[in-house]
């Protein structure tokens, strides 16, 4: 129970750093001089560096367990977060976000590391879903809470608290969890960094992998990046109105991740509850794309919506997983949160990018916005229907 709670905080800490950005935007993209494009690249940063972290962080969990790797890095988002909270320029506030983004990275792969080794495969997505759930926390105070700090302490300080916090968990992991390091582990990096790279060659993850890259970026667009700026721009609301509706979507989110894993649990079939959930999701971003304009309580029932169901990682890890064997289940989990998080990377970008495309083409705000929604639509429906090929379960028994 206590390395539960432990890593319960430790993620609630990881889930603030991605989606903070949001609430605050409009007062960094003043501060530091940032304009759209700039911060879809200043978020994404975040998402690459946890992406590519993901390498060194899985060899790490296998080779010397969760408690050192999530204690150890997560000093690393420590730094990140001073560097941030005392930049003067975007160039400081990127560096910050590459050491958040590394400090994070084993966080959620280590707690899934230790339920896969801890618990069957039938009740994978379930726990998982409970953490995500309890560890939500985190993502519920990165909306009104951090609002009404920022407004209180400006947004520096408010970063340079969640830095004390930061630095709370990391000493808790590296004093509070077990040791975990794996016996009989003597591959050199070489080896292990071979072994990694075989994870591709798993034909049953093929039709997953689209997923991975879309459906947890198109959540991230949405509650990380740009949801503030819409309500900003479209509404003008201010920093409070802007994290109250946010934060109705981050409880949504973690009601929604935890009914998700019930159901997982409940009928069993993992394939089937992704595809309707990924479908619940797609439907609210058409809505608010045919109608971006229609007022801030429209919007924040289709944020909840989105909230509500979009956030299927567990689902998806639990039924790659079963096509994994057992002695891979750390490098495996690694890839494939690396490909969810370059997914995130790459959406972000991408929709900064069209975002700044839509404002020199001299689009008006509504229109640049319902643009961004039919983008993210796009995506999710296609890797979706993807995913329609995919098979319902593995074995485990496919060859590395």
């Amino acid at each position: 129970m206590r390395d539960m709670l432990i890593l319960c905080f430790a993620y609630s800490i990881s889930l603030f750093y991605r989606g903070m950005i949001s609430v605050i935007a409009p007062e960094i993209s003043a501060d530091i001089s940032v304009g759209g494009s700039g911060l879809g690249l200043l978020s994404s940063t975040f998402f690459i560096s946890f992406a590519i972290a993901q390498v060194p962080g899985g060899l790490a969990l296998d080779r010397i367990g969760a408690r050192l790797s999530i204690g150890l890095f997560m000093w690393l988002s420590v730094l990140g977060s001073l560097l941030f909270s005392v930049a003067d320029s975007p160039s400081l506030a990127f560096v910050g976000q590459v050491f958040i983004g590394i400090g994070c990275a084993p966080v959620f792969t280590g707690t899934m590391l230790i339920v896969g080794r801890n618990y069957p495969v039938s009740r994978f997505s379930y726990y998982i879903a409970i953490i995500i759930a309890v560890g939500s926390i985190g993502d519920l105070l990165g909306t009104a809470p951090l609002a009404i700090l920022a407004e209180w302490l400006g947004w520096r300080s408010a970063l340079q608290v969640v830095m004390v916090l930061s630095a709370l968990a990391a000493s808790c992991c590296l004093l509070g969890l077990k040791p975990d390091r794996p016996d009989g582990i003597n591959h050199s990096l070489k080896r292990m960094l071979q072994g990694m790279a075989r994870v591709t060659i798993v034909k049953g993850l093929w039709p997953i992998i689209p997923m991975f890259l879309t459906s947890y970026a198109v959540l991230m667009a949405v509650r990380g990046l740009w949801s503030g700026p819409y309500l900003a721009d479209v509404y003008s609301l201010g920093t409070d109105e802007r994290g109250n509706i946010i934060l109705a979507m981050s409880v949504a989110l973690g009601a929604g991740t935890f009914m998700l894993g019930v159901l997982d649990r409940l009928i069993k079939r993992t394939k089937r509850l992704v595809i309707v959930s990924s479908i619940l999701t797609l439907l609210p971003l058409i809505v608010l794309a045919t109608h971006p304009d229609k007022g801030p309580y429209f919007a924040m029932w289709v944020f909840v919506a989105v909230g509500l169901f979009g956030f299927n990682y567990p689902l998806l890890m639990a039924h790659c997983r079963s096509f994994l064997v057992p002695a891979y289940y750390g490098r495996g989990m690694a890839f494939l949160t690396a490909l969810s998080f370059i997914g995130v990377a790459i959406v972000q970008g991408l929709s900064g990018w069209v975002m700044n495309l839509a404002y020199e083409n001299q689009f008006t705000q509504v229109e640049r916005y319902q643009l961004l929604f039919y983008l993210l639509a796009g995506v999710l429906m296609l890797a979706t229907t993807i995913y329609l090929f995919s098979k319902p379960q593995g074995d485990g028994s496919e060859p590395l």
